[in-house]
């Protein structure tokens, strides 16, 4: 078994901070619909999976200094984001959101730190989601697609700002939350 890094060396994870109201039904689903001995965090939009830690206190005081005015279509000081259908990542569930204001959003951190990033961060982002399952069988997974695009009605997130949280081998540690 591999040891742990110590707190100061692990990983930093980026979302947006979602309006809780809006995110109550993706939370619930993933609450009934993702393994529960793999379950450990509630339902979130990641933006960044794995900043390192040389990078995480420069990033948050970036967030913390930038106009996000200047970048997006900000509402009231927040951020609205469609949520456009169900789909399947083969394994599990997910809700597809519209991309645009998020791929936004993610690319002031992800101008400052290129060359810093992992490949899976610094690479396009085609796709963002909120998983409300994985790691089941395809079968499985394509059940609960048919059964809950069936049901779809599109809506809208309200995000006010970044969370950043580090990665704590299950559990995330909430550090900083920066609105807009």
């Amino acid at each position: 078994m591999r040891s742990k890094k110590p707190p100061e060396q692990r990983a930093t994870i980026v979302t947006a901070w979602v309006e809780p109201a809006d995110m109550l039904p993706f939370h619930r689903l993933r609450q009934a619909f993702f393994p529960g001995h793999r379950n450990f965090l509630s339902a979130h939009v990641t933006l960044f999976h794995h900043l390192s830690p040389g990078v995480r206190d420069r990033a948050m005081a970036l967030a913390q200094d930038y106009n996000w005015a200047d970048q997006l279509s900000l509402q009231d000081g927040t951020l609205s984001v469609g949520v456009t259908k169900v789909f399947s990542m083969g394994k599990g569930v997910a809700y597809a959101l519209e991309p645009e204001p998020l791929i936004a959003l993610r690319k002031p951190l992800r101008d400052a730190f290129d060359g810093e990033l992992t490949s899976q961060d610094a690479r396009p982002w085609k796709r963002p989601h909120i998983t409300v399952q994985n790691k089941v069988d395809g079968a499985t997974a394509d059940r609960l697609q048919r059964h809950l695009a069936a049901r779809f009605k599109p809506c809208t997130l309200t995000v006010k700002g970044l969370r950043f949280y580090r990665y704590d081998y299950g559990p995330w540690t909430l550090l900083e939350e920066i609105g807009f």
